[in-house]
């Protein structure tokens, strides 16, 4: 009796279950995995160094065509701060954001275009310092301990002076990379953690005062490191964040030496830079305290392990979010050293989306530059020290990445019968988007379905392979690139 009434429930149930079954394959996927992130893109010397207005809008509207929503500029100390050569502290306010000694020209300029075309604006407060706020001016090294102090000052007076047009302030940039923080190390072991640390706990309440409703990232960290210790040597992102927690490889609590007096820095979100330079974006890194784009779900869990230990605190509860700030890949042309071609730029910036948007709590993903950075004077790698991670080359020409940006299209073989199709329709909302699939001289509708509320979408089929593009909008079609599989 008991086997005959389980057999009946069973058979109420069936329908139920292939009704959820067949809802789980209508609905687009983008649910499961980060439907509501940000594109973001930032590209301070082709908008900071531009003295003219017109020439800022003109670059800002090409921005917004890319569909982009949200803007990340930073705000240089040094650029901003009175008399930045000097070793000995001009008289003026320095939490002040009307104080007339500091330059914001440039960052107004940026800023205001920016709300003015509609995006979101993210403002990284960073170094390089004045001299005269470094830890010895003596050695005219503007990267050399920033005192902390002296930057809560002046993170304080960016978020009370931007605070209505940005909604997002980063605490400093990369400063495990010797290139914006040092010593990275020193004959005690590594110092640029520890220092950092106490430009959080100074800085994070600083920019809450100035504008307290506002997201304050930590981290920006790039996404890989040196073998080497020394004053010049990056440290890879985990080691540093292990060090600025201060917890040992195992986790465990550390109160000695550097750790002496431990406060546990604060964090309403964490910013990184998952570069994976030569890699495809799903390859993980070779070393376990590198973090690239593909080592996400690896770099999630350490993050839970620091904020269950108690030695960073998610301010807004529960597990921290992660913005990817910047991201991209050096192409060859121009750059003949450390560029990847244009077709692998085109192809894996559009699987680096698809895989920040699969990492759960990623909420930003970034491209840096809009363009080319100039080649500069000098032989062989020296010439090529500017970012050539461009969609558009320094004399503006499209990459075709660039034109592929707006609309990302990636088709992966999950088995010989089955496929998986992802994309977005940017800048986002909710669009139908028929799939199509080329058949002989022409194309034949093989699905329909609806984005999340910002463009996503993600289809399983069942296809041996061959060409495909997907379709949305009212009126004159908008067209994604094509995609072959075999």
């Amino acid at each position: 009796m008991r086997d005959l009434r389980r057999s009946r429930e069973l058979s109420l149930l069936m329908p139920i279950v292939l009704l959820i079954a067949l809802l789980t394959l209508l609905l687009p996927a983008g649910a499961a995995a980060a439907p509501n992130a940000d594109v973001l893109i930032i590209d301070d010397q082709l908008l900071l160094n531009e003295q003219d207005q017109a020439a800022v809008d003109r670059h800002m509207s090409r921005i917004v065509s890319l569909g982009v929503d949200r803007l990340r500029v930073s705000a240089f100390w040094d650029q901003i701060a009175p008399h930045p050569g000097r070793r000995h502290k001009p008289t003026f306010d320095a939490a002040s954001p009307t104080d007339p000694q500091y330059n914001f020209a440039n960052l107004d300029r940026a800023v205001n275009s920016a709300v003015q075309h509609g995006l979101k604006v993210m403002i990284s407060i960073t170094t390089p310092a004045p001299l005269w706020a470094t830890g010895d001016p003596s050695r005219n090294d503007r990267f050399w301990k920033p005192k902390p102090d002296e930057y809560a000052l002046f993170a304080r007076a960016i978020a009370a002076r931007y605070g209505d047009r940005a909604d997002q302030f980063a605490i400093s940039n990369e400063p495990n990379q010797p290139g914006w923080l040092r010593p990275q190390s020193d004959r005690r072991g590594y110092y640029a953690p520890h220092h950092y640390r106490r430009m959080v706990n100074a800085a994070f309440p600083a920019i809450r005062a100035g504008s307290p409703r506002d997201t304050i990232m930590v981290g920006e960290l790039a996404a890989s490191g040196s073998v080497n210790r020394g004053p010049g040597s990056s440290i890879r992102p985990l080691a540093f964040l292990r060090a600025f927690a201060c917890v040992s490889r195992s986790f465990h609590k550390l109160s000695s030496g550097r750790c002496k007096n431990f406060k546990a820095p604060r964090a309403d979100v964490i910013g990184h830079h998952p570069y994976s330079f030569f890699l495809r974006p799903t390859r993980h890194s070779a070393n376990r305290d590198d973090a690239a784009i593909g080592d996400g779900r690896r770099f999630l869990r350490f993050l839970d392990r620091l904020v269950r230990k108690h030695r960073l605190i998610s301010t807004r509860g529960g597990k921290l979010q992660v913005h990817y700030t910047e991201f991209g890949y050096q192409t060859d042309p121009p750059d003949p050293y450390a560029g990847i071609s244009l077709k692998k730029q085109d192809r894996w910036l559009q699987e680096a989306a698809r895989v920040a948007w699969a990492t759960p709590r990623v909420r930003t993903f970034a491209q840096f530059r809009l363009s080319d950075g100039p080649k500069l004077p000098g032989n062989g790698f020296d010439a090529w020290r500017e970012f050539q991670t461009g969609l558009l080359f320094h004399d503006m020409r499209p990459k075709p990445s660039y034109l592929s940006f707006r609309d990302p299209f990636v088709v992966n073989r999950l088995s010989r019968r089955k496929l998986r199709l992802w994309g977005q329709v940017r800048p986002g909302g909710r669009h139908e988007v028929q799939i199509e699939r080329k058949r002989g001289g022409g194309w034949k509708r093989v699905a329909t379905l609806n984005t999340t509320r910002r463009g996503y979408w993600q289809r399983k089929l069942r296809s041996r392979g061959g060409t495909f593009r997907y379709r949305w909008g009212s009126g004159k079609k908008r067209i994604s690139d094509h995609v072959r599989v075999r």
